[in-house]
C-alpha cells in the first residue's frame, strides 16, 4: 500500500486537487448568476465583467487574472456560507448562494396608466414586427445612399494601385 502511495503521490495529489477544482465549479456553475440583491456568486460575476472591460490591452495576462481574481472572490463566498453556516446564522452551508433569484420587481399592473397604455397598445407583438420591418427598411436605404457617396480621392488612387498591380 505505502508502495503505491510512495510511487504515485504526485498523481493522487494532482488528482485530489482536480476533483476539488471541478466540484468548485460545479458549485459556481449551478449557482443564480441574476438576482436584484446581488447575493452569492452575482456580485463576483459583475465584478469580472467589469475588470475585463478594463482589461483595454486585450492581453491573455490580463484575462487570466481577471479568471483568477473572480475565482478567488468565488471561493470566498463559498468559505463565508461555511463560515455563517458554522456560526449557526445561517441554515446550510450554500444557502448563500443557492437561493430563489429575485429577478425584478414586480409592476403593479393595477394602476390606472398601465390599464390604460395597454388599452391603447392591445397588440405589443405586432407593433414590435413594424418596428423591425421599418429597421430592416431603413438600414437597406442607408446602404444604398452610402453606395451611391463619392469615394475619397485616398480610396481611388488605392484602387487604382490595386488594379495595375493584378494586371501586370
Amino acid at each position: 500500500m505505502f508502495q503505491k502511495i510512495k510511487k504515485h503521490w504526485f498523481g493522487i495529489i494532482a488528482g485530489m486537487i482536480f476533483v476539488l477544482y471541478a466540484l468548485f465549479l460545479m458549485l459556481v456553475f449551478f449557482a443564480p448568476r441574476v438576482d436584484i440583491k446581488e447575493r452569492g456568486f452575482v456580485f463576483c460575476t459583475k465584478q469580472m465583467i467589469n475588470n475585463f472591460h478594463d482589461c483595454s490591452s486585450h492581453r491573455v495576462w490580463c484575462s487570466v487574472k481577471v479568471i483568477v481574481k473572480n475565482n478567488a472572490c468565488d471561493f470566498k463566498v463559498i468559505k463565508d456560507g461555511f463560515s455563517l453556516w458554522l456560526k449557526g446564522e445561517q441554515k446550510t452551508p450554500w444557502a448563500n448562494y443557492y437561493f430563489e433569484p429575485v429577478l425584478q420587481d414586480e409592476p403593479n399592473t393595477d394602476d390606472e396608466e398601465f390599464k390604460a397604455y395597454y388599452q391603447e397598445h392591445l397588440d405589443l407583438f405586432a407593433d414590435m414586427e413594424e418596428l423591425n420591418k421599418n429597421r430592416i427598411e431603413l438600414e437597406k436605404q442607408v446602404d444604398k445612399i452610402q453606395d451611391q457617396a463619392p469615394q475619397a480621392p485616398e480610396e481611388v488612387e488605392i484602387k487604382e494601385e490595386e488594379t495595375t498591380n493584378e494586371e501586370q
